[in-house]
């Protein structure tokens, strides 16, 4: 899986399937709704834990509000080892279920 991007339309059931999705928005934007199963790790904090966090991981997708920011991470986590890929439009083009903390 060599793809940078991934389109929310690619998550839908039966198709992708992240073993890990890290969400990138701040804490408030996290509690009001969030892609089920992902792992908040804002993009203040993402340098400093993301490389730990998908230790392991197939690959993991970077999820934010617009997409700009986890592109932007994804690129950073490749060049150092990790298959990572963003949601591209990020949030606003989500359509699945949300969870709610």
């Amino acid at each position: 899986m060599d793809d940078l991007e991934l389109h929310a339309w690619e998550l839908a059931p039966g198709m992708e399937e992240p073993p890990c999705i890290l969400d990138l928005r701040t804490a408030e934007q996290f509690r009001r709704g969030r892609v089920p199963g992902s792992i908040h790790l804002s993009y203040n904090q993402f340098q400093a834990e993301a490389p730990e966090v998908a230790a392991g991981m197939d690959w993991v997708l970077l999820v934010d509000e617009g997409g700009a920011r986890a592109a932007e991470m994804a690129v950073w986590l490749r060049a150092r080892g990790v298959n990572a890929r963003y949601l591209v439009g990020g949030m606003s083009t989500w359509r699945g279920a949300l969870e709610r903390l």
